[in-house]
């Protein structure tokens, strides 16, 4: 399976050839002597440098500058800075590296040491001693590339600084020393996966150390020069700047939500972020006494990359949320393994499952709990998990004071229902983004916010025995407290008011006092629901203050009804079955009531009245209330039948012929379409359609409804008749000939000689002479058309062929065709030149050759021809000759 490697401590390679490039540092301080006006500290800088030659990076410089800087206003200390010589040079390369990663990356990076002696005046400030350098690398993961190309040197991008802070006599502290970061190597982790690595630091003088996440700061100009080795600039005097990081990654998350710093042991564990490079600083508060003597700071880059691990063991490496004796253990290892559980209390469990395996312990205690994954083969892994069995610790707070202009206290009411275990310590994390010191140690805790917000609280409890969990309260702060109150409202001069007033914020009550102003028929004015009875209209405002002495107003404005006015629609005249939307128009948003007067029963609610009318007539009233005080208007209405249309009876005509329509039931009449009719507005008007169409009409009348009814009337037209009679024919002489028409369902033959029935679709002639004969073809509906056939009599059956043609379109004699007489299926006709080159060909009846070659003229002369075909007895009659063409 491939996975991601996470390096620790080593930095990809710089960009700009004469900067530093530290991709770590610590600075420190050991208490070394004083007099009666002056200390002397040792200092101790420490910088990381990666060890590539080939990427053309700065060395580690051969002397650095301390800066000293007084706390108290920030002004550099006489004689400062004091220039410093490298100590020691060390490259390392090893580290810890799983034998059963494939093919890790090489381990390099060097560490410099920088010691000096300062001594400063002894103050109650103390002093700050700072180094800085330029550049971090400009693509790391998790924070933003500020530097711009081409313009290293006023735009390098985002430096490092690192400072240690020299105690002042405040508490007598002046003899402290800072504490020292333990270890100086990397690790090699698979990302994407759980890791650990041990960040601890150790304290000279046995103080507590409390470790957290913190942001990196930047600054530090570009060395100016050639030398490889130049002394940085000296640092500038603080405040110093974080850097600036790319969202979701911030200082207190360097990466992201799933690793984490152990508060209580500076163990960085959880799930690696994905590959890439990242910034990451670890602050140890350092206190004796629950106070809090300094901060000590140590900054690292990390780089990930890809790898491959044959087996991995992975669960969670705590268990701490004291929630009884059960604990159930999640399994995270490579699947399809043997995974052996030892749960610290004698009892093993062996399994081939990673499902969650639930076990519960006789005792309370703290149990170390092991699991090895495939544990006979040499690349098998195992994992160790510290598991705290106790009675549930349940985390809570209390928080009073919300107004931004006074102090927020915050209470913790944590409880545990174990009896040999008790809260020992407390982090409050009071959410304000601006800045790091929004946190407290203390089991009451008080925080003034610099401004109206929403703010996230987490309170962290540990217990004696081990037990971590946190409780989370998001608070809105406010500059003047929220406050609602009874709406702008009518009131009848006869009645009374209870107002009301509430502040409420999250969900939750504030407590305060109210007070209402003016003093003007009102009782119980300094309570939060007073009862007014103005007599005239009146502005009441109140002023609720809350316990820290935050004040904010509200107002409401009480508009006094005498005489309430409420109006409607005129009397009409209405259509029987409308559904009408019946409007009201009052002074003011009052309650409203319709009824019908004639059996005084309300039918509405609102300010519009909905109804189907009743016939023949009806009285609607509205009715407005306020308390004591109403009005009224009617309406009444007269209801009457709409028109009844009708457009007569549908009818069906033939193609070509007129219908009168007729309608009734009305004193105006529209009808549509109107592009057949000779007069649309009209009762009686005569149609023309050529098409089956629905003709509308629209009646209305004098009577009363407006309403218009419309009727319809379809006219049916019958298509036009295309009879057909044959086309024309040569027919063979002294043989019978038999017509065929179509077009109808009936038929008749004029003339009828020769017919042996002339009202046939096909009758048989067997007249001798040249006849035109004429058929009129009938629909079912009577509907008719005709049509005609000129049949000519020829000896036969034979293929006559004319010996000459003159294409010259005089209409004449144009075009050169055979006559089949008697012939059944023209096989083919051809016409060839001399030469024999074909000029035209043709299989179709009757047609014949216009005289053309490739679209021009052909020459004039004598051309060959020949025509084969089947006659009536199914015999091949093949005939050839000669054309003269002439033009």
């Amino acid at each position: 399976m491939k996975r991601t490697l996470l390096l620790l401590l080593i930095l990809s390679y710089g960009l700009i050839s004469k900067a530093s490039h530290i991709i770590g540092g610590e600075m420190s301080h050991k208490y070394i002597s004083s007099t009666t006006t002056t200390v002397t500290y040792q200092v101790t800088l420490k910088l990381y440098r990666v060890c590539d030659e080939a990427a053309n990076l700065a060395e580690l410089p051969n002397s650095v500058y301390f800066a000293v800087f007084s706390n108290s206003d920030n002004s550099q200390l006489s004689g400062s800075p004091f220039l410093i010589s490298q100590t020691s040079k060390q490259t390392i390369q090893s580290g810890q590296a799983d034998p059963c990663i494939v093919n890790p990356p090489e381990i390099c990076f060097q560490i410099g040491t920088y010691v000096g002696t300062v001594t400063v005046p002894i103050s109650t400030a103390g002093y700050t001693v700072s180094f800085q350098t330029c550049c971090r690398d400009y693509t790391m993961s998790n924070i933003v590339d500020t530097h711009q190309a081409n313009d290293e040197t006023n735009y390098p991008g985002n430096g490092a600084t690192y400072f240690t802070e020299l105690p002042g006599t405040t508490n007598n502290f002046i003899t402290n020393s800072s504490p020292v970061f333990n270890k100086d190597e990397a690790i090699l982790v698979c990302a994407n996966k759980k890791f650990t690595y041990d960040f601890s630091a150790t304290d000279p003088d046995g103080d507590s150390i409390v470790y957290v996440f913190c942001a990196a700061y930047g600054g530090g100009k570009v060395t100016n020069g050639g030398d490889k080795y130049a002394t940085p600039p000296a640092a500038v005097a603080p405040p110093y700047s974080s850097v600036p990081y790319k969202s979701p990654y911030t200082g207190t998350t360097p990466l992201g939500d799933d690793a984490y710093i152990v508060s209580n042991s500076g163990l960085i564990t959880g799930i690696a972020p994905d590959p890439g490079k990242y910034v990451v600083t670890v602050c140890a508060y350092e206190y004796r006494d629950g106070q809090l003597l300094g901060i000590h700071r140590k900054d690292f880059h990390m780089i990930v990359t890809t790898c491959v691990r044959e087996v991995e063991a992975a669960m969670p490496d705590k268990y701490d949320d004291c929630s009884g004796y059960t604990i159930t253990f999640l399994n995270y290892s490579t699947e399809g393994k043997t995974y052996d559980w030892d749960f610290g209390d004698g009892t093993t469990y062996t399994t081939t499952s990673t499902d969650p395996i639930p076990h519960t312990y006789a005792a309370e205690g703290v149990y170390n709990v092991k699991l090895w994954v495939d544990s006979t083969s040499n690349c098998g892994d195992s994992a160790t998990a510290v598991v705290y069995v106790y009675p549930k610790l349940t985390p809570d707070m209390s928080i009073a004071g919300l107004c931004s202009n006074t102090t927020t206290t915050f209470t913790n009411t944590s409880a545990t229902t174990s009896a040999t275990d008790a809260i020992a310590t407390y982090r409050w994390d009071f959410g304000d983004t601006s800045t790091s010191a929004d946190t407290s140690w203390s089991s009451v805790a008080t925080y003034k916010y610099p401004g109206p917000g929403t703010y996230t609280v987490i309170l962290d409890v540990t217990t004696t025995n081990g037990c971590v969990r946190s409780d989370t309260s998001t608070i809105v702060v406010y500059d003047n407290p929220p406050i609602t109150t009874t709406p702008d409202t009518l009131l009848c001069i006869r009645n009374s008011l209870q107002l009301s007033a509430e502040s409420v914020v999250d969900g939750q009550v504030v407590n305060g006092t109210y007070t209402w102003t003016p003093d003007y028929n009102i009782t119980n004015a300094n309570t939060a629901t007073p009862t007014v009875s103005p007599k005239i209209d009146t502005a009441y405002t109140v002023t609720f203050t809350d316990g820290t002495g935050c004040t904010n107003t509200a107002t409401v404005n009480i508009d006094v009804r005498d005489t309430l006015i409420v109006r409607t629609i005129a009397d009409s005249t209405v259509c029987t079955g409308d559904t009408l939307h019946i409007r009201s128009f009052a002074d003011g948003d009052y309650p409203l009531t319709w009824y019908d007067i004639s059996t005084n029963t309300q039918v509405g609610d609102s300010s519009i009245l909905v109804i189907v009318p009743p016939s023949p007539d009806v009285t609607y009233a509205v009715v407005a209330s306020l308390g004591d005080c109403s009005g009224y208007d009617t309406v009444s209405l007269k209801v009457v039948d709409p028109p009844v249309a009708y457009a007569g009876v549908d009818t069906t005509i033939c193609y070509g012929d007129q219908v009168t329509l007729t309608a009734s039931g009305g004193a105006y009449y529209q009808w549509t379409p109107t592009f057949s009719l000779t007069a649309p507005d009209q009762s009686t008007t005569v149609a023309k359609p050529t098409d089956t169409t629905q003709y509308i009409v629209t009646v209305t009348d004098t009577k009363g409804c407006p309403k218009p009814v419309t009727d319809t009337v379809q006219i049916n037209v019958v298509p036009q008749v295309h009879a057909f009679a044959g086309n024309d024919t040569i027919a063979i002489l002294n043989q019978p000939f038999t017509l065929h028409a179509t077009g109808g369902t009936t038929y008749v033959w004029t003339p009828t000689d020769g017919l042996d029935n002339p009202n046939i679709d096909t009758p048989t002639t067997t007249i001798n002479h040249d006849i035109t004969y004429t058929v009129t073809a009938y629909t079912a509906e009577g509907c008719s058309g005709t049509d005609a056939i000129n049949l000519r009599f020829i000896v036969g059956p034979d293929i006559y062929v004319p010996t000459g043609f003159s294409p010259n379109g005089d209409g004449q004699n144009d075009i050169f065709r055979p006559l089949p007489v008697g012939i059944t299926q023209m096989e083919f006709f051809r016409v060839f030149d001399r030469w024999g080159k074909l000029m035209y060909s043709t299989t179709e009846y009757l047609q014949g050759w216009d005289g053309n070659y490739d679209g021009k003229p052909a020459a004039i002369g004598t051309y060959v021809w020949v025509v084969q075909g089947k006659n009536v007895n199914s015999e091949t009659v093949i005939r050839k000759g000669t054309v003269t063409l002439i033009r």
